[in-house]
């Protein structure tokens, strides 16, 4: 809602609400802000199509271990913004640039600005999350599991 009229930034929120009372904010939040659409939890296969038609993932995280969405957007080259909590910069490195502190709407709505109006800000975000793509592939995730159980 703090964005200024002139940003063309549109929300799209995917996800089951964790309570029947989170499912009647998003609808709220719908009826008043028309930048913001939930969509409700959607199709594993659903979301791949999402991140095709997205420009920026956005993870406002308060707590999380490492979020699979950060590994699923990585691996589709989407651009992420993520709260900085341990779990996502375990995942992105702790050099990314497109963190914000935790909880700051603020600092989110100058993020999501600073990448609507920065063309080389936003390159940069993509290039990062595509250097990472080796860390995210199939391969990779079996071979750590097999050493993880070798040791065990």
């Amino acid at each position: 809602r703090d964005l200024p009229q002139s940003s063309r930034i549109q929300i799209h929120h995917y996800g089951k609400a964790h309570s029947p009372e989170w499912a009647e904010q998003a609808r709220a939040e719908m009826a008043i802000n028309p930048r913001y659409t939930w969509h409700g939890e959607i199709a594993h296969h659903q979301v791949r199509q999402v991140y095709q038609r997205s420009n920026v993932l956005v993870l406002p995280s308060r707590m999380e271990g490492g979020a699979n969405v950060i590994s699923e957007a990585v691996a589709a080259g989407l651009p992420v913004i993520a709260s900085e909590i341990d779990g996502s910069v375990g995942l992105l490195g702790a050099d990314y640039e497109g963190y914000y502190p935790v909880g700051s709407e603020s600092a989110l709505c100058q993020l999501l600005m600073r990448v609507e109006s920065d063309r080389a800000f936003y390159q940069q975000l993509e290039q990062a999350c595509i250097a990472l793509q080796a860390r995210f592939t199939p391969e990779r995730e079996s071979k750590a599991w097999q050493k993880l159980l070798g040791r065990l």
